[in-house]
């Protein structure tokens, strides 16, 4: 064996990798780890040059190497990466001994270059961690064949260690670039978060957070969430925390009150997470929707002054074409009978249209049904069809009837049910073809009354079934009439509001509306008075 080769017994051996070992179990940079490899293994093999590597996804992403004096290593560890002896070895993931390295083309001779000697021999091994290449060690030694059998598997342990070591260390520094990215990211975000424990302790707080509820981050940090929220989490309850444990994710309204004891609307997004520095946690993402719920009550208020403000000019309207019917007398010209019949529908349409916007408001904020008597659904239906017929007329629909007998009262609100009936009926006149029909039926079964309308139109699209009982939602085909959606709206918050259900069906040829109403009224508790008919 050669020079300090010949001098490494086993116990020697055995000795240098253990204090390598123990270095290596510290907390270390991956700088550091590869400066105290690279410096053992040319300690136990004696060469004068050497070079070691991190690499990720075969880019460099440090270095270190001795014999080069102040000069920097960085362009000749990049020239043989491409090309050279290292590039070899990272590509192949194979140990390479050149004992001549003026004869061999994988060594390259990098002139006035100290990592580069001209002549010897040179040691490459790559080092590698599951599978993955995470470095390459390199060392240079003037004399030829100066590198055995024995100095590979030295410096194969030695690799060994130092690919373990390395990799925990490039894992851990990606980690906390990583948390910092996360850390810089998470306090500059324009809407404010907190991050508590899984019990609601305050944890971490972002600048926004802090400048929202108007305390300073020491201050934050010593506050649980249910202080921020002082009217509890919205719908997580009581046991607010464990849904939101068990990974679940919440959003909801509630009100938060700031440090001067301002309340503040916010939608809040809650969710558990997980990171390295806080491990487990939940994060609640508040956005401030003060501003927005007050303009949407500013919207309402003046939606419900001009709705009302319509009825004083609509009810005019009325009046003054009642007064001319009445003016006219019977012996009226059929053209101006037909334009009185016209306005009257009309006056009908727009009025039902009002009522049925403030219905709407009105349902949308919770109010109860304060107008309710037992009803006989079919009455409804002939009330309904009469106001809608003239419309069916002009078109030439057919009405058909299927009306089941005997069916049990209903504890409803008579005029609202009869707008929903008339709502339903209306679209279907107004999407039947010229000529075509509609089936008008009713039946009773479980305890329910249902009501059902089939017309003859093109059908509604899958999707479009999805949201067609949304506000300002509309089927939007060729050919087509033209509305605001609000009508199928109404129905649904109307059906809804008695504890009752309302869906479409439709397979491309006509399109079938159905609701069904409870003979009893879940909604409320309440139950028909004496003389109604049970289920």
């Amino acid at each position: 064996m050669h020079g300090l080769q010949s001098r490494l017994s086993q116990a020697l051996r055995l000795a240098l990798l253990d204090r390598l070992a123990h270095e290596l179990n510290a907390d270390l940079s991956s700088a550091d780890v590869l400066r105290r490899v690279l410096n053992a293994a040319a300690e136990a093999l004696g060469t004068p040059y050497a070079s070691i590597v991190a690499l990720k996804n075969r880019q460099l992403l440090a270095a270190y190497a001795l014999g080069g004096g102040e000069r920097d290593p960085l362009p000749s560890i990049r020239r043989v990466l491409e090309n050279g002896l290292a590039g070899f070895v990272m590509y192949n993931y194979r140990t390479i001994i050149i004992n001549d390295i003026t004869n061999n083309p994988l060594w390259l001779p990098l002139a006035d270059d100290p990592l580069s000697p001209q002549a010897g021999s040179a040691l490459c091994v790559p080092l590698t961690h599951a599978g993955d290449m995470v470095g390459v060690m390199t060392l240079a030694h003037p004399a030829t064949s100066y590198f055995t059998a024995d100095a590979v598997h030295l410096i194969t342990l030695i690799g060994e260690l130092g690919s373990a070591a390395l990799s925990s260390a490039l894992l851990l520094e990606a980690a906390r670039e990583a948390e910092k990215r996360y850390a810089t990211l998470f306090d500059d975000v324009i809407v404010p978060i907190i991050v508590t424990d899984l019990q609601g302790h305050i944890r971490a707080v972002n600048r926004r957070a802090c400048e929202f509820l108007g305390y300073s981050r020491e201050e934050m940090l010593r506050l649980t969430i249910s202080t921020i929220h002082r009217m509890g989490t919205g719908p997580l309850g009581q046991d607010r925390f464990q849904s939101l444990q068990l990974g679940h994710e919440a959003t909801f309204q509630s009100k938060v009150w700031t440090k001067d004891g301002e309340e503040r609307a916010v939608q809040v997004r809650a969710k558990r997470v997980f990171s390295a520095a806080e491990g487990d946690s939940i994060q609640w993402i508040e956005h401030d929707v003060t501003s927005q719920l007050t303009l949407e009550r500013l919207r309402q208020d003046l939606s419900a002054m001009l709705y009302h403000d319509m009825r004083g000019p609509l009810g005019n309207v009325y009046s003054s074409v009642q007064a001319l019917r009445k003016v006219l007398g019977d012996g009226v010209d059929s053209h101006v009978k037909t334009l009185l019949q016209v306005a009257e529908r009309s006056e009908r349409q727009v009025r039902r249209l009002i009522d049925s916007l403030l219905d709407i408001q009105g349902l949308e904020e919770g109010k109860k049904l304060l107008n309710r008597a037992n009803t006989a659904l079919n009455a409804l239906v002939e009330t309904a069809v009469e106001q809608v017929k003239p419309q069916a007329d002009d078109s030439k629909i057919q009405m058909r009837f299927a009306l089941a007998d005997d069916l049990p009262a209903l504890y409803i609100d008579q005029d609202m049910i009869e707008r929903v009936i008339i709502n339903l009926l209306d679209n279907a006149i107004k999407y039947s073809p010229s000529g075509g029909n509609i089936t008008i039926s009713t039946a009773t079964s479980g305890g329910e009354v249902y009501f059902r309308v089939k017309d003859s139109g093109p059908g509604i699209p899958p999707e479009a079934q999805l949201v067609i009982f949304d506000k300002f939602a509309r089927v939007r085909q060729r050919n087509m009439p033209h509305g605001v959606g609000l009508g199928l709206a109404f129905c649904k918050l109307a059906i809804e509001a008695h504890g009752g259900r309302i869906w479409v069906r439709s397979n491309g040829v006509g399109s079938t509306f159905t609701f069904a109403l409870p003979v009893r009224a879940p909604a409320t508790g309440e139950l028909p008075p004496l003389g109604a008919s049970g289920p």
